[in-house]
């Protein structure tokens, strides 16, 4: 019995480790508590390693024994956690005339807030002055972030399960629930408002679309209108950008292209059912459209190709003074600047690219005229970066906010949905 005892508890550890990545929160109190060092930082051979003395391979005795053990049951503690403490910047908004920058944290599912002039201190974490976290928030797969400047309100978008926008006062704090939420289409990630209209424009990667909403849409509101269908090739469209002088949107594509269909009507078990008609990868993109395109439009002009160096473009922001757009080249760990009425397979103005960058698997980018300078939320080194506006090559960032001790690995979870062990390298593996 004792033997089948040892295998059950170290089997027992490696079969527990699906719940390693899937439960996250269970142990911490949020990102601030998590900062105090209640969980360490690890490094990523500890966080990937499963460390086992022996091969999960019981003996038939120990089979035969461990069949007669009665399992343990009820609310048990995990045997160890693979989890990273420290939140992980995503989607970036910036208010000058507020002095105040907001970003989402995928991690440990919350919006933090700091003062514009924050990050003179190069390794040390800096403390928000608002962390919106906890239950109550309906934040949890957060993606992008946009503020109402003269309303001073946040919109955050939620791009998997919850499903919907969710509506935040500049000072909120804590575990408080949004003033307003938008049920939204899965897998909504960016969000951009035009003030002069009202309204404000999300990006859907499931539907390769563009819906537009009223500014205070709410509930399970319809939209205005819908941008979506073949012409438009889109294909996975993550940030967007609504760019109100020139009556222009635009929306970074990945390239993942499947077209989602009714299934026959003729069927009436399955009339309300959706496929996909199969799917094809094309170039990554950043597509443009007039601002009162609706359906099945093409695009005014597109930059594809590879000459461009898009490599999963992210967020993107415009530079209406300089007539520039610059986009968070995440597949490529660069910030990428180019031509606003840029179009074809063309190279960029500048490309913020190195080992003295900083920058690491960013995921948006905004640009602030008034002191020239440009943003980068970093996701795989827990920092947002700031540069001069017209910065290019391998330079190193004017500041760095921190969300953790400089050095600090990420675990590099976004949406982990399963887990797997790998016998050979005695590792998991955890798919995003």
């Amino acid at each position: 019995m004792k033997a089948s005892r040892k295998w059950l508890r170290k089997c027992g550890q490696l079969i527990a480790g699906s719940a390693i990545a899937l439960s996250l929160g269970a142990r911490t109190q949020g990102p601030r508590a998590a900062t105090n060092g209640e969980l360490p930082a690890l490094s990523p051979e500890t966080l990937f390693s499963t460390a086992a003395e022996e091969m999960c391979s019981p003996s038939v005795e120990d089979a035969r024994e461990a069949a007669s053990v009665t399992p343990a049951g009820g609310d048990l503690p995990a045997r160890r956690y693979v989890v990273d403490p420290y939140p992980t910047f995503n989607g970036l908004a910036l208010d000058v005339e507020n002095d105040r920058v907001v970003m989402s944290d995928q991690n440990r599912k919350s919006l933090l807030s700091f003062p514009r002039d924050r990050g003179n201190n190069p390794t040390a974490p800096t403390e928000p002055t608002e962390q919106i976290v906890g239950p109550h928030t309906e934040i949890g797969y957060v993606a992008g972030v946009e503020l109402d400047r003269q309303r001073r309100e946040i919109f955050v978008a939620n791009n998997d399960i919850e499903d919907r926008i969710a509506v935040f006062d500049y000072k909120s704090d804590g575990d408080v629930r949004p003033k307003r939420h938008l049920y939204t289409p899965h897998q909504t990630w960016g969000i951009s408002l035009n003030a002069a209209h009202d309204e404000i424009a999300i990006s859907i990667q499931q539907l390769s679309a563009i819906s537009i909403y009223r500014r205070t849409a709410s509930g399970l509101e319809a939209p205005r209108r819908v941008i979506k269908g073949p012409r438009t090739r889109m294909a996975d469209p993550h940030g967007i950008r609504w760019d109100a002088d020139h009556h222009e949107i635009a929306v970074a594509n990945h390239g993942n292209a499947a077209e989602i269909t009714a299934y026959s009507s003729d069927d009436p078990t399955r009339a309300s059912l959706t496929k996909t008609d199969g799917g094809k990868f094309w170039d990554p993109s950043i597509s443009f459209f007039a601002e009162n395109a609706e359906g099945d439009t093409p695009p005014l002009r597109t930059i594809q190709g590879p000459h461009t160096q898009l490599n999963w473009p992210m967020g993107i922001d415009l530079d209406d003074v300089h007539n520039e757009i610059a986009v968070a080249n995440n597949g490529a760990d660069s910030v990428l600047i180019f031509a606003r009425t840029a179009s074809g397979d063309v190279a960029p103005l500048r490309v913020i690219r190195g080992k003295q960058t900083g920058v690491s698997s960013p995921m948006a980018v905004a640009i602030d005229t008034q002191h020239e300078e440009v943003w980068v939320a970093n996701y795989g080194d827990h920092s947002a970066l700031v540069f001069s506006r017209d910065a290019s090559g391998d330079v190193t960032p004017k500041r760095i906010i921190r969300n953790a001790p400089a050095g600090t690995p990420t675990a590099g979870f976004g949406n982990p949905y399963a887990l797997a062990y790998d016998s050979k390298r005695d590792q998991l593996l955890v798919p995003n």
